[in-house]
């Protein structure tokens, strides 16, 4: 039986508390395409749905076998069988008053170092002006909720991060945890195939900034592309074209294929 630990039992031990991105307070992930408004939390979550998307599916992959989890906040780890990742506390769903709370409200006595990855997220909300990373709490919905705010701040803030959500045993919310240090697998390049189906799956789930979404999963994929007026060709064993159409203040995918299709 899987065991949520002691969320509100004692205070953890110190650990090593992670250190800010190279770019500093106010600089995007260099993935981010530029002329991006980091103010636009619609923007920012588009260019990291991507990498975070990839990660995700594959930290499920990797622990598909291991159905049992322990995060043990004294000593600043989540076991999932047999891997254990060293955890940053990102914050807490409630669906009793349906709402999220950042870490860093710190609600359950958690020292700093526990804290580290929502400070960092915190400085840069407050440098871009991005206001749900300000804000201490908000209500959950579709847009605002702990995977999406999870999916940010592992996906902007750091390269190696992704997360994982700890249901609480009575069933009254979740906490949402960084996982540090995660495996370099999880974050490696992606094929064609793969870009396609991810970026298919995406878009009929996510609202987002198509143009933005794809530019940004490209330039993390470290795949070279080419644009000719609002159609990206993108390299790949075999190159994939991806067709833009304007739909209001954003761009939307009219057209998705391989160039030999």
């Amino acid at each position: 039986m899987a065991l949520f630990g002691n969320l509100f039992g004692k205070k953890p031990a110190p650990q090593e508390e992670p250190s800010a991105p190279k770019a500093g307070p106010g600089a995007p992930a260099s993935f981010f395409p530029e002329g991006m408004d980091m103010s636009d939390w619609d923007q920012v979550f588009s260019a990291c749905l991507g990498k975070m998307y990839t990660a995700q599916n594959r930290l499920a992959e990797l622990v598909k076998d291991e159905p049992n989890w322990y995060v043990d906040f004294e000593k600043g780890t989540l076991t999932l069988g047999k891997y254990e990742f060293r955890v940053q506390f990102l914050g807490s769903e409630s669906y009793v008053s349906n709402s999220w709370l950042w870490g860093w409200e710190n609600v359950n006595n958690f020292p700093d170092n526990l804290l580290g990855q929502v400070h960092i997220a915190r400085t840069y909300g407050q440098a871009w002006g991005l206001e749900p990373l300000i804000h201490a709490q908000c209500e959950l919905n579709d847009t605002f909720n702990g995977h999406n705010f999870s999916m940010v701040v592992c996906g902007a803030l750091a390269e190696d991060r992704c997360y994982y959500r700890c249901p609480m045993g009575d069933g009254q919310g979740a906490a949402f945890v960084a996982l540090c240090e995660a495996p370099g697998e999880l974050f490696a390049p992606v094929d064609g195939v793969t870009f396609i189906n991810t970026v298919s799956q995406c878009i009929q789930h996510f609202y987002l900034d198509h143009k933005i979404f794809v530019e940004a999963f490209l330039r993390w994929n470290k795949a070279s592309y080419d644009w000719s007026g609002d159609t990206l060709t993108a390299h790949f064993d075999a190159d994939v074209v991806v067709e833009f159409e304007q739909a209001g203040e954003n761009y939307r995918i009219k057209n998705l294929k391989t160039a030999a299709s």
